[in-house]
């Protein structure tokens, strides 16, 4: 079984033993939450105002529809509330999603909107919400009320957030991907609501959210300004963007010629398929995969081994026309647990907005 390992709780742990205190959401502070949250969200609004007319128009001239999008979320001892965002999905996406989470298979993203998402300025209207009370800036983020009673309400441990405001900065939303499982988020969440609340602490979390933020603003930024110029919309590029590739990722599969275990090499995945290449030939049509892939964090630059177990069967084999010979195959995988689901996202799809 694979452990599950999250090295950006490390970070916030260490952070935490530097400055010689835990932090998370048992309220010891609660007289000084609420100026807190206010004086910083008025603070952060007025600052970013400049960026909200420049959103606002993009977002209005795209298709003419409207600029936020409004919808009722599960805040404190599950009071529903109003909660803001920039609209990131077609106008009339609300009726499409229903009780299911947002999938980049639903194809609802605008232009504009992807952009959005991935960068999570999409948030940035929350701040309202911060300041009328209905939120904090550190917490647990909020729930559609269709998505908690169909899949969250029967997550063990997962009504614990309701004991706090939601956050508009969520430790799980910000170290793992939008399309993490509830289960994981919820393992995450739990561990920091177990923890004493500090001020600087959450102080320091903004800031670092900021600089992440800022970092991907720079870098998607000039891919944003080339699809605009070229007339490109997201779907065009998709089979490329959605590929992502590694410098030292291996793919074992168990039993392939009924000899024992194949070893190849990942080229390249996305959200359904990876395509690897291997010396020799695979006998069978489904599999069990195992994905191992090193990468370095940017804080330590040390070198990180992760591992995820998908289920998988051939969609396509394909006789390599170099010299040295050999097969490429595209898989069609599955990941064989909530867990595996994660790591595939995280450290494969690396979809998570700090990685």
């Amino acid at each position: 079984m694979v452990e599950l390992s999250m090295p950006k709780q490390t970070f916030l742990v260490r952070l935490s033993k530097l400055f010689k205190f835990r932090a998370g959401y048992s309220k010891a502070f609660l007289w000084l939450n609420r100026p807190f949250n206010f004086f910083f969200a008025l603070f952060f609004l007025l600052l970013s105002m400049p960026m909200f007319i420049v959103i606002g128009l993009i977002v209005k001239l795209q298709d003419g529809g409207p600029i936020f999008y409004k919808g009722v979320r599960l805040g404190k001892n599950k009071k529903p509330y109003m909660m803001y965002k920039f609209r990131s999905l077609v106008p009339d996406a609300e009726t499409k999603v229903g009780a299911q989470l947002v999938s980049p298979k639903l194809k609802l993203e605008t232009k504009f909107g992807k952009f959005l998402r991935d960068t999570r300025i999409d948030e940035l209207p929350q701040l309202i919400n911060v300041l009328k009370g209905e939120m904090d800036f550190i917490g647990p983020r909020p729930e559609r009320p269709l998505i908690y009673e169909k899949i969250c309400r029967h997550i063990k441990g997962y009504d614990r957030r309701f004991a706090v405001n939601p956050g508009l900065i969520g430790y799980s939303q910000l170290f793992t991907p939008h399309s993490t499982p509830k289960e994981i988020r919820a393992f995450i969440d739990n561990h920091f609501l177990d923890m004493s609340q500090n001020l600087i602490f959450e102080i320091g979390l903004m800031f670092y959210t900021m600089m992440i933020v800022l970092q991907k603003l720079a870098t998607k930024t000039p891919k944003l300004i080339f699809r605009f110029v070229s007339g490109k919309s997201p779907q065009d590029d998709k089979r490329v963007s959605d590929r992502i590739e590694h410098e030292k990722t291996t793919v074992l599969i168990e039993g392939a010629d009924n000899q024992g275990a194949i070893e190849g090499e990942l080229v390249n995945i996305n959200h359904e398929a990876f395509l690897f290449k291997t010396d020799k030939q695979i006998r069978m049509d489904n599999h069990l995969f195992e994905l191992f892939t090193e990468y370095r964090t940017k804080a330590t630059r040390r070198v990180k081994k992760k591992t995820a177990v998908c289920g998988g069967e051939i969609f396509r084999e394909i006789k390599s026309a170099e010299k040295d010979g050999g097969y490429f195959y595209i898989i069609k995988y599955k990941p064989v647990s909530p867990l595996n689901f994660y790591m595939i996202h995280q450290y494969f799809l690396q979809e998570s907005i700090v990685l």
